[in-house]
């Protein structure tokens, strides 16, 4: 994702999708999203980084599952039966991100947005939204394995 990009989310806002993972609200950008499913049986990948959990079979395309507490350096969690597996699109790939909940596709107005002020972070931006200060992550830093 390009700084251009990123800036403009914050200057025009946008649709997002909100979601939980340890207790702490993030989103993507619903232009991001293709699906929101349950978690489905992963087979796991040898030699990849341990956020990596493997790939599901998602009408017959393998696609690579990454856990967001382990990718974000957060203690593993327990799923549960309101954990989900949002699948974004990055490039022309897929992958899938698992989060605790899933909670809305939510309005967001440029004056709810501040930048990250660090570059080529995993947040694009920050989000003050409805009571909750929510990070919009980006995708394509998201599901690099070498960071």
């Amino acid at each position: 994702m390009s700084e251009q990009d990123i800036n403009e989310f914050c200057q025009k806002g946008g649709k997002i999708l909100s979601f939980v993972s340890d207790e702490k609200y993030y989103a993507f950008e619903i232009k991001d999203v293709t699906d929101i499913i349950g978690l489905l049986p992963v087979t796991r990948l040898p030699k990849t980084p341990k956020f990596i959990k493997g790939v599901i079979n998602l009408r017959g395309k393998a696609v690579p599952v990454i856990d967001l507490r382990l990718r974000l350096g957060l203690p593993e969690g327990e799923y549960d039966n309101r954990s989900s597996t949002i699948v974004i699109e990055v490039g022309s790939n897929q992958a899938g991100i698992i989060c605790d909940k899933v909670l809305d596709v939510e309005d967001i107005l440029p004056q709810q947005t501040a930048v990250s002020p660090v570059k080529n972070s995993l947040v694009k931006c920050f989000i003050n939204a409805n009571n909750k200060n929510i990070s919009l992550l980006d995708p394509d830093i998201l599901v690099r394995t070498n960071r």
